[in-house]
């Protein structure tokens, strides 16, 4: 089992929502942190629990090979989290060049610039239940990737490309999915779980694009943290192999409003909009493949929300 402290580990869209938290724990790890994003906003959890004070920044945009290649042929750098990606459906929708751009392109740049690092000793490469498709059960590490829409197919993309960068050139490497990851710092309020959060605060109607049937899993984002991680430091044992991480929080929209106001006390006002478009109407993962590891959920929904709540109160502006 690897030891990551004093390790030199780069996360990649390490000032974002999820790679934020790894990067905290990372730290609390003592490895030895470098985050390459875009750019940094400023009411991100990276910037106001100040992340940047304790790790070393790029700021690189990964569609650019040139400079992503130099950066990582200059460093010594021996594990990578790749998270950096499109990560909104609706934007994919609108904008599927910037999305297949960003999350195909962008992760073979890094990936060819790997290759040909000898140091590097593992990369994880961070995807989504959406590569799978559409389906009306659970699905499994082992099922075929088929997205049929611009970000379910660049995920799938990522993914048969990643593997084939480990099958053919021996690059030692993870691939995770997750459902939908919430948590303190996710300021994408189009998602459901931030939205509710802003609509209870701010005392506005909460809209729903989906037809509130859409049954999606919630898993919170320390647990995705702490499964990554560790995946990481087993990379001898699981190099080459994919990992579901998921919950029992399997919801639908109208579920999920239902038990938070439960937790809260307080009813969520809300419409029904159902606009959203290339949706999967049902997506569950069986994860008992990284259970079999040693990982499990420590929070649900009911556990967590409330101080995932509280830290929206302090935080939006």
């Amino acid at each position: 089992m690897v030891n990551l402290k004093n390790k030199e580990v780069l996360v990649i869209g390490g000032a974002g929502f999820i790679g934020s938290h790894i990067v905290e724990d990372l730290i609390n790890l003592s490895a030895k942190v470098s985050v390459v994003d875009i750019k940094i906003e400023k009411n991100s959890y990276f910037k106001k629990t100040g992340l940047q004070k304790k790790i070393n920044l790029e700021l690189i945009d990964i569609r650019n090979r040139d400079k992503i290649t130099n950066y990582l042929h200059k460093s010594n750098f021996e594990y990578i989290f790749h998270l950096a990606a499109e990560p909104i459906v609706e934007n994919a929708y609108n904008s599927p060049l910037d999305a297949f751009d960003t999350n195909i392109t962008g992760t073979v740049n890094i990936l060819d610039a790997v290759r040909k690092m000898k140091k590097i000793k593992g990369i994880l490469i961070t995807s989504s239940d959406k590569a799978y498709g559409k389906t009306d059960k659970a699905y499994k590490e082992e099922d075929p990737l088929r997205g049929d829409h611009p970000y379910d197919v660049s995920k799938s993309c990522q993914d048969l490309i990643s593997n084939s960068y480990h099958v053919t050139y021996g690059i030692p490497m993870i691939i995770t999915r997750f459902g939908n990851v919430y948590g303190e710092g996710d300021m994408h309020f189009s998602r459901i779980i931030p939205g509710i959060c802003e609509s209870l605060i701010k005392n506005k109607q909460l809209k729903i694009r989906s037809n509130g049937k859409y049954i999606r899993d919630y898993v919170y984002v320390k647990d995705v943290s702490r499964g990554s991680i560790m995946l990481m430091e087993k990379i001898d044992k699981v190099n080459g192999q994919a990992f579901n991480l998921s919950s029992k929080d399997n919801l639908s929209v109208i579920d999920l409003i239902q038990k938070i106001d439960k937790v809260t006390d307080q009813k969520i006002k809300f419409k029904i909009i159902n606009s959203a478009k290339n949706e999967i109407p049902y997506q569950h993962l069986n994860d008992s493949k990284i259970r079999k590891l040693g990982w499990k959920n420590e929070e649900s929904v009911q556990s967590s929300f409330l101080k995932v709540f509280n830290w929206y109160k302090s935080n939006i502006d």
